[in-house]
């Protein structure tokens, strides 16, 4: 057999999730967030922009994406209790 004529197919581990692009307004309710809030952070004026995808006017997110989970990573507080103020 010649190895030219041989597809090349990647390992399962190197192969790229399907995406799975929801609209910011779904994203906005899933994660209990305003809209404008999503709108803003996908702008790329913004300093640290939300990975999203952009298909004309249309702004989708992969959450299938590893840059989102980076993303949401860089936003976790530690420590997040609640503390009260001493009276």
């Amino acid at each position: 057999m010649n190895s030219q004529n041989v597809a090349k197919v990647e390992p399962p581990s190197v192969q790229r999730p399907i995406p799975e692009f929801v609209p910011l307004e779904e994203l906005a309710e899933r994660w209990a967030l305003p809209l404008s809030w999503l709108r803003e952070a996908c702008r790329s004026r913004c300093s640290d922009q939300l990975p999203c995808v952009r298909f004309g006017r249309y702004v989708r997110v992969d959450l299938a994406d590893p840059a989102l989970v980076e993303w949401l990573n860089r936003r976790r507080v530690a420590g997040q209790t609640k503390t009260t103020r001493p009276r």
